[in-house]
């Protein structure tokens, strides 16, 4: 009789175990970031991606050189930049914002094309300094202003006399602050 019973009884728990709910799924897996950093905050570039002149004040241009007159220049990526100058033609400096384009992301998937990468920190927030060759003319600052969005600060010496180092990283991280310093927070 001890036997039936036992027997009764791990059956009943063969067909109640057969029975329960199927597993839930996890949390979907996160988006290969490239070893990309995730910001600690987040601005939003969305209301002034398209009119990235205004994203300068013009004591901030005078402020490295800059004359206050930007242009648009239009992208591949379909978002336009606004690159100015310095009076004698020696120093050009691009600005664009990507506000639905994890830009950072991208630029960490395509490190293989920069002999000089060096992750950086940008107004508090994650920033990479990418040259083709260390000690470049060019430097571009990008900079991830938020999951899904970034800002990218070129700047260019043009005419640097033989053997001059070049100041182009530090240049171009000075207005990637002021340029994050002017962005605002993003909603909640």
């Amino acid at each position: 009789m001890r036997r039936a019973l036992l027997l009764g009884a791990t059956a009943a728990l063969t067909v109640l175990g057969g029975c329960s709910a199927a597993p839930t799924p996890g949390p979907a897996a996160a988006p290969d970031r490239y070893g990309a950093p995730v910001p600690s905050r987040s601005l939003n570039a969305s209301g002034v991606a398209d009119r990235p002149c205004g994203v300068l004040r013009a004591e901030q241009l005078e402020a490295v050189g800059l004359e206050p007159r930007g242009q648009l220049d239009p992208l591949p990526a379909g978002r336009p930049a606004c690159v100015w100058e310095d009076s004698a033609f020696t120093q050009q400096t691009s600005v664009a914002l990507y506000p639905d384009r994890d830009y950072f992301v991208d630029t960490y998937r395509a490190r293989g094309m920069y002999q000089f990468f060096e992750p950086v920190t940008v107004g508090g927030l994650p920033a990479v300094l990418q040259q083709t060759t260390p000690g470049a003319l060019t430097c571009t600052v990008t900079t991830g202003i938020a999951v899904g969005q970034a800002a990218d600060v070129t700047v260019s010496e043009i005419g640097v006399a033989p053997g001059t180092r070049s100041r182009s990283c530090e240049r171009a991280t000075r207005v990637s602050e002021m340029v994050i310093g002017n962005l605002p927070a993003s909603p909640k």
